[in-house]
């Protein structure tokens, strides 16, 4: 039984079709609701939560209300709390806070409810310069996971702001013959990066200080390269390693619904013709219920890595009047000739 209750009010009817999804990488979930009735069941910022039977699987807002004058279909479509991290902008200073307590702040001045997280392992200084809040809870996550390796990623869990390690197996197992209705899987090159050149500037000259490969890629496709910046504050050669790319994976499936197919979470999957046989993390999932079907559209990855941003860990010193005044005189003393 599938039920939208918005403003504490039920609404349990035949709708037309409802679509749930969402995706890794600080994607917020969405829902969108389209019904026929004369009178519309939701308006602008009201609160909407879905069921299928006794479960909720949604709570958020609603963002945008539509009426089809053709066949009268009124449509919906909602955000869960997350959206509010991408849309808010701060000014902020860190200096050694623990990165609970940075999500904790910036949940705080969002009237945002925060649930579970994991335990603190990092200090965290850095300033956030007309940073979203998104971007800001997740550097200080990069941070704790250069230390741990753990893949953390940002969600929201009935209407709490959470942080969870993403990857984590879902007691799901789709069977070619049973579950999947259709599959694909391909591969390119197009993204490849096989070197990376660490290069440093000492007195207006550029040096190269060392170089990362992936030998296998280069002498099977050719050479792929990008160049960074040494920066003796930072682990060039890791650095440099997690900006190598190989030949990119990409696999789909359309299959029964199952509403533990989530985004952030792993998969069973045996289909043979395409050989997606294993276990895959969900990259983006799309659930829809239509004409009394319920199937999803899944797109999967091959690799669990973490969404980062990294920030500057201190602000750019300024330059000092000492050193500015003996610029100014060097000019003076150039233009004069003497």
């Amino acid at each position: 039984m599938l039920k939208i209750v918005v403003n504490n009010e039920e609404h349990i009817k035949k709708f037309e079709r409802i679509t749930w999804k969402g995706g890794i990488n600080g994607t917020s979930r969405t829902l969108e609701v389209k019904y026929l009735d004369d009178n519309s069941i939701a308006k602008l910022g009201d609160k909407a939560e879905f069921y299928v039977d006794e479960d909720k699987l949604f709570t958020g807002k609603v963002f945008s209300v539509e009426v089809s004058g053709q066949s009268k279909i009124k449509t919906f479509s909602c955000y869960d709390n997350s959206i509010y991290l991408n849309k808010n902008y701060f000014v902020k200073n860190f200096n050694k806070k623990k990165p609970s307590q940075i999500l904790k702040e910036i949940c705080g001045e969002l009237k945002l409810e925060v649930g579970n997280i994991p335990e603190d392992k990092v200090d965290c200084t850095y300033p956030a310069i007309g940073r979203s809040g998104y971007q800001i809870i997740l550097n200080a996550y990069t941070i704790q996971h250069r230390k741990d390796k753990k893949i953390y990623s940002i969600v929201s869990n009935d209407g709490k702001i959470e942080v969870v390690e993403q990857g984590s197996l879902a007691d799901v197992m789709l069977n070619s013959e049973q579950d999947i209705k259709s599959s694909k899987y391909g591969e390119d090159i197009e993204k490849m990066v096989n070197q990376i050149v660490i290069y440093k500037t000492e007195k207006e000259k550029q040096q190269i200080v060392d170089k990362v490969e992936n030998k296998e890629d280069k002498e099977k496709y050719g050479l792929f390269q990008k160049v960074m910046q040494y920066d003796k504050d930072r682990d060039n050669i890791n650095n440099a390693k997690e900006m190598l790319k190989s030949v990119e994976k990409t696999g789909n499936i359309t299959c029964l619904g199952n509403t533990l197919i989530q985004s952030g979470y792993s998969i069973g999957i045996h289909e043979p013709n395409t050989n997606l046989v294993g276990s895959f993390l969900v990259k983006n999932d799309t659930h829809i219920w239509e004409n009394d079907m319920y199937y999803c559209d899944v797109e999967l990855a091959f690799e669990n890595v973490m969404d980062k941003t990294e920030f500057d860990e201190k602000p750019k010193s300024k330059e000092s009047k000492g050193t500015k005044n003996k610029k100014n005189k060097k000019s003076k003393k150039k233009a004069g000739g003497k």
